[in-house]
């Protein structure tokens, strides 16, 4: 998914001045990105850390706003293609183990509203689609709809934010999703921010029911800052719990992510780069009964992404993505590799 702006300051911005405004741009990627994953199951991991709003990614936009601004709108466009090397359904643990191209497009608008220096709100719409050549029934489309409002206390700024998201898996409609959290974040000095979250999730499957769920957690990240901020490295950690109206499907998980983010210039135009790891050990406690046993799925993610600017307002972004899935259940033990490439434009 596309972004609406920049999370890194610009050369000659004050960072504490510019990152307060940038914050909440990290809690938006968070929950875009990760209800992506929850709700595309097939493929909308394509653009980076994946997992709700417990597993933020790395902020990736274009458009960056100026800090004395009340109102602005932005938004952008994208369209490329995806190579996947192992067709999955995330959320039903359900591998194909055949390859296929698609084509994505990606888009979204977004309104940010400053009324002072402490009080902030934000609201956006986005859309993502993907296509298979060979097997659509893996094709995707995902609506998502946020709205954010925090406010800075000085000692720590206080939020809270939803999205609700809306997936079609294979043109039938698959799953709705509620999430809400609290959070709190402290910037030290120019150089360090830490960020605390709680969150609620509801799913809706609209077929596989068993799977419906509340989803409770929290998450903790810390942020470092180099390089006049246009390089940082961040670190975080998640408890959830997924309480599922079949219990074969209960479980609780904890999930590490590690990313480094560097911003530079290629014959004077902008440039970024981006480089993360995620590990998730999920515990299952009721057996799954295809197996006997109760599962224990583990998970590790390797992903790597650059995005440079071509033209004002047009930028090209390659990706590439390597993930280990080992469990217990067949269907979910396995392994995929993503390669994708998309243009996109900027307003």
């Amino acid at each position: 998914m596309t972004r609406p702006r920049t999370w890194l300051p610009t050369p000659g911005a004050s960072l504490p001045q510019r990152f307060r405004l940038k914050t909440r741009y990290i809690l938006l990627q968070a929950g875009l990105l990760g209800v992506a994953l929850t709700a595309s199951a097939a493929d909308a991991q394509r653009t980076a850390e994946q997992t709700a709003i417990q597993n933020p990614p790395p902020p990736t936009a274009t458009t960056t706003q100026q800090a004395d601004e009340t109102l602005s709108v932005s938004g952008n466009v994208a369209m490329g293609a995806e190579y996947n090397s192992n067709l999955s359904v995330t959320e039903l643990e359900s591998s194909s183990g055949q390859s296929d191209m698609a084509g994505t497009v990606d888009a979204n608008a977004n309104v940010s509203w400053q009324p002072n220096e402490r009080l902030a709100a934000e609201g956006g719409y986005s859309y993502s689609a993907s296509r298979y050549q060979d097997i659509d029934t893996y094709d995707l489309d995902l609506h998502l709809l946020f709205a954010d409002l925090s406010y800075d206390f000085t000692a720590l700024t206080l939020g809270t934010n939803y999205y609700f998201a809306d997936a079609d898996l294979g043109s039938d409609s698959f799953l709705a999703l509620n999430q809400y959290s609290l959070y709190a974040g402290k910037l030290f000095g120019e150089q360090w921010y830490l960020r605390g979250a709680l969150n609620f999730t509801d799913k809706d499957f609209d077929t596989f029911n068993g799977r419906d769920a509340d989803n409770e957690g929290y998450s903790v990240e810390l942020y470092r800052f180099f390089n006049d901020g246009r390089t940082s490295v961040s670190g975080g950690y998640t408890y959830e719990e997924e309480d599922t109206r079949d219990l074969a499907f209960l479980y609780a998980a904890d999930t590490l992510r590690l990313r480094l983010n560097h911003r530079f210039s290629v014959a004077s135009r902008d440039a970024r780069f981006q480089l993360g790891y995620r590990f998730q050990d999920r515990e299952y406690d009721y057996i799954t009964p295809s197996i006997g046993v109760p599962r224990d799925d583990s998970l590790q993610v390797v992903d790597a992404r650059l995005e440079m600017d071509v033209a004002k307002n047009l930028a090209v972004i390659g990706r590439v993505e390597h993930g280990n899935h080992e469990s217990r259940l067949p269907s979910a033990d396995f392994n995929d590799n993503r390669m994708s490439l998309a243009l996109r434009l900027s307003f």
